[in-house]
């Protein structure tokens, strides 16, 4: 019975690579792995106080050891929101309040464009008749927002990142086999 558990644990890894799983930061069996490229992003200013918290965010997470000495990627990030009420009391008065927020952002390698994305983030409290609870949970969103939108953004790039390196891969396996196949035998 002692056995199953350490027998469990070496049997584990083997059973993901058998089923094409590839850890996401890695490295590629053929060049950087996404942590480096994600380390290799400057990130642009945004306008706003939520627009700080998004890049002190976005920083935190993407280039945890602080921006690149020579960025090779440019990020910049946008984002609009739109808050309005969702239910209403008897006297008509707001009892739920939604903030809607549309984030963008873009990827540039030098003056090309390699990837863009766009997703919402929804969030909703209850609004009371204490304006410092209101105040309270519109903080605590856009604390949340900020964080939400880092993780997101970095997984994107990562995925972004990983799937160039699988084709870069693939394309030169490819040239390699054409290659072989006109040197005569």
């Amino acid at each position: 019975m002692w056995w199953r558990k350490p027998l469990l644990t070496l049997a584990l890894p083997l059973a993901l690579s058998a089923c094409g799983f590839h850890p996401l930061y890695g490295k590629s069996g053929t060049g950087s792995g996404v942590s480096e490229e994600l380390a290799s992003i400057s990130i642009d200013q945004l306008r706003d106080r939520q627009g700080q918290e998004i890049h002190n965010a976005l920083i935190k997470t993407i280039t945890p050891a602080g921006p690149p000495e020579h960025p090779r990627y440019r990020l910049l990030v946008a984002y609009s929101v739109q808050e309005g009420q969702v239910a209403l009391a008897s006297d008509e008065t707001a009892t739920r309040d939604r903030m809607r927020f549309d984030i963008l952002y873009r990827l540039y390698e030098g003056p090309t464009l390699i990837t863009t994305g766009t997703f919402p983030q929804i969030f909703s409290y209850n609004f009371l008749q204490e304006h410092y609870a209101n105040v309270s949970a519109q903080e605590d969103i856009r604390e949340r927002l900020s964080d939400q939108v880092a993780l997101r953004v970095r997984d994107e790039l990562a995925i972004y990142f990983r799937k160039a390196a699988e084709a870069r891969a693939k394309a030169a396996a490819e040239a390699e086999a054409a290659k072989a196949a006109q040197t005569p035998k």
